[in-house]
């Protein structure tokens, strides 16, 4: 069995690791900490990065800017 436990560390309380037992009893397990920054998991896989470059270049070309006078929103 395999878990990913995605939290804040602010939140993290002994209240886990006993979960993390009980959802493994009496076993070795491996635990990785690693900050979950999005953007660097996305930019580590190149098919991944390819797709957010043309995403935001697609939204680059589209974004238009509308001015508005104050006397318009009323």
């Amino acid at each position: 069995m395999e878990t990913t436990i995605r939290i804040n560390t602010d939140l993290l309380t002994p209240e886990i690791m006993e979960g993390i037992k009980k959802m493994f009893p009496h076993k070795t397990v491996d635990i990785t900490i690693h900050s979950a920054d999005d953007t660097e998991y996305i930019l580590e896989n190149p098919a991944f990065a390819n797709e957010l470059k043309e995403r935001m270049e697609t939204y680059q070309s589209k974004r238009e800017s509308i001015l508005l006078k104050p006397e318009d929103l009323v």
